[in-house]
């Protein structure tokens, strides 16, 4: 009988404590937010990169490249972290071929080049101009030439053609002797400041391929020229 009781009063506590506990709360997960900021851009993570934080100035606008231009102010709002830039916030293109210089292959390409995607060049033309009745190219002419040597010895890889024209001024025969001997002078000119001669070839054509009218005095100037190629 006393250990019924005992059983009894056991099984009245268990239930008593059961009624009595409290459950353990489980707390709600926390919303994911998903920023709207135009200063931010989230990327997967089978994208290139993370997460693009700006920057921001010391006047606290922001800087999305990081190129040190706030945003307002940065004509090129992309141009990729580390990238030197202009005042403008863009890229250079110090040979202005129309390639960024980050991209180019061969950002010191001469002036006036058609270049390739990777800012190479196959082919670069330009004219050399002499005064009426002098066997000289012009000063502004020879710094022309000058910027052509400093090419032609960084990139030995590239020969150069020189072609010579005369104006009309003269007879044929005349005009024909005068072309070539001044695309020779312009030749020794390339060789004596280093230039191989084997990378070097000239010609003379006269007054035949005019490019502008012989009826003026500054039409005439400028026929009388030296075209030089520059090529692979």
């Amino acid at each position: 009988m006393r250990s019924s009781h005992i059983l009894f009063s056991i099984l009245i506590a268990l239930s008593f404590n059961a009624c009595s506990s409290t459950p353990e709360e489980v707390p709600e997960p926390k919303p994911v937010h998903h920023s709207t900021s135009p200063q931010m851009e989230f990327k997967t993570a089978n994208e290139e990169s993370g997460l693009l934080i700006p920057t921001y100035l010391e006047n606290g606008m922001a800087d999305k490249d990081h190129d040190g231009i706030e945003d307002g102010k940065d004509r090129c709002v992309d141009t990729p972290i580390g990238v030197e830039v202009d005042v403008d916030g863009c890229a250079f293109d110090r040979d202005q071929d129309g390639v960024k210089d980050y991209e180019d292959e061969c950002p010191n390409t001469m002036a006036h080049a058609k270049v390739k995607v990777n800012g190479c060049a196959d082919f670069v033309s330009f004219n050399l101009y002499y005064a009426p009745r002098v066997n000289e190219i012009t000063p502004k002419s020879m710094l022309v030439l000058e910027k052509a040597v400093g090419f032609l010895r960084e990139h030995p890889e590239y020969k150069v053609r020189i072609t010579g024209h005369t104006d009309n001024i003269g007879d044929d025969a005349y005009n024909l002797k005068l072309s070539q001997d001044r695309a020779a002078d312009v030749l020794k000119i390339f060789n004596r400041k280093g230039i191989n001669f084997k990378r070097l070839e000239a010609t003379g054509k006269g007054s035949a391929e005019p490019i502008e009218s012989n009826d003026t005095d500054e039409g005439r100037a400028l026929n009388r020229r030296i075209e030089v190629e520059v090529y692979l």
